[in-house]
């Protein structure tokens, strides 16, 4: 309720006190009035037709029992009413924090009593699916649904209308069937790709094992899988706060990018996370246990991770081994012939001097053979080796 709405219904509460005080005032003016019993000794002064009309009009009424109300002149209906108009536009004019604060406060006195009646899931829904959402930690309302709802939980349904939400004909029928199940440990992302929703896909075989179902291929996939799933856990289990932290977390790390930087198929790594994760909260919804949550997760995805073998990337490819081409032999200059002994000058003559012959019988001098360039055609000649001196 508005501003305006609350001074017109302040307005009308006065207007209503005023003209009940004017006409009982006129009344006892008349000399031929006759006073009646008085309305206090009357059980009931207001009528259960009439109480209803006076709640549709003044909905802060409905903050009290009827045996309350109805023990009440209509005047003092009205004030109660004005009043808490007055109370409630005094508190928005406080602060947000304190609002919450009190908010909060209250909660331990406040209880709402829920009148039993019917609930089908479908035609017939109880008022109590329209409470506030709890403000409890997420594990206690996960324990409190495993108490309530045992192991299995609620049967399974297909009907829930994601076409609200844009995600229409995302989901196989199989995963419903797991996803009504808070202990399957059969869940897996590829349940919720769409590109397994085709018809070929929803055949009879491929609905009845997740290994028929085509992977997740890119990353792109795997996000569009990931909001299926926890949009449709939002409808079959609201009380079921795993699916936000295992997004919540992969979202913080954007989707794990720094890890799977040198990852080929990124996509494949996450789904093959996602469904550990799955399975783990389905063990431990059977042994009473928490869901993992966001931080837990970090230490999950670290050990995940760093067990998995790690590929390096491939090495360029050698190139081809080609023989090398054979050079053509430089053709060594020949010097004129000298009569000395190029062994000796390599240290491989043992001949004594005078002794060493060629093969035609020329005497061979053991001297030193180094030719100047310049001049090839004489050598040192002096009294050592050319492998000592030059």
């Amino acid at each position: 309720m508005d501003e305006a709405d609350v001074d017109d219904a302040v307005a009308d509460s006065h207007s209503f006190a005023a003209s009940e005080q004017q006409g009982f005032r006129h009344a006892t003016l008349n000399p031929l009035f006759t006073p009646q019993p008085d309305p206090a000794s009357r059980s009931k002064r207001i009528s259960p037709a009439d109480l209803i009309t006076l709640k549709n009009r003044f909905p802060h009424l409905e903050d009290f029992t009827d045996d309350f109300l109805m023990d009440r002149t209509t005047d003092e209906l009205l004030r109660i009413e004005s009043t808490s108009l007055k109370i409630r536009d005094a508190e928005r004019s406080r602060d947000v924090e304190d609002r919450l604060h009190a908010n909060k406060s209250a909660l331990g006195t406040k209880l709402t009593i829920i009148p039993e009646g019917q609930d089908n899931r479908w035609t017939i829904l109880h008022r109590a699916r329209f409470l506030g959402g709890a403000a409890c930690s997420a594990q206690v309302l996960w324990s409190t649904a495993r108490a309530v709802n045992g192991i299995n939980g609620h049967p399974p349904l297909s009907n829930y209308d994601l076409t609200a939400v844009g995600l229409g004909g995302f989901i196989t029928a199989k995963g419903w069937l797991e996803l009504g199940n808070p202990a399957s440990t059969k869940i897996s992302l590829k349940l919720f790709n769409i590109n397994n929703c085709s018809a070929r896909a929803s055949s009879s075989r491929a609905s009845s094992s997740s290994g028929e179902m085509a992977d997740v291929s890119d990353l792109g996939e795997f996000k569009l899988a990931l909001r299926a799933l926890r949009t449709a856990a939002q409808f079959v289990c609201p009380w079921n706060m795993s699916y936000l932290a295992l997004e919540g977390f992969l979202i913080q790390t954007e989707y794990c990018a720094a890890e799977l930087a040198g990852d080929s198929r990124p996509a494949a790594t996450l789904t093959q996370f996602v469904d550990f994760i799955l399975q783990t909260n389905a063990d431990r919804w059977r042994d009473s246990l928490g869901f993992l949550s966001t931080g837990e997760l970090a230490a999950y995805w670290s050990s995940f991770h760093g067990a998995r073998p790690k590929h390096k990337a491939a090495a360029a490819p050698k190139a081809l081994f080609k023989p090398p081409v054979a050079k053509k032999a430089e053709k060594r200059p020949r010097f004129p012939f000298v009569d000395v002994c190029h062994n000796w000058n390599a240290g491989r003559c043992n001949k004594a001097a005078g002794t060493c012959l060629t093969s035609r019988g020329t005497a061979l001098r053991h001297v030193c053979d180094w030719r100047d360039p310049a001049n090839p055609a004489t050598v040192c000649g002096q009294n050592h080796t050319r492998l000592q001196n030059h």
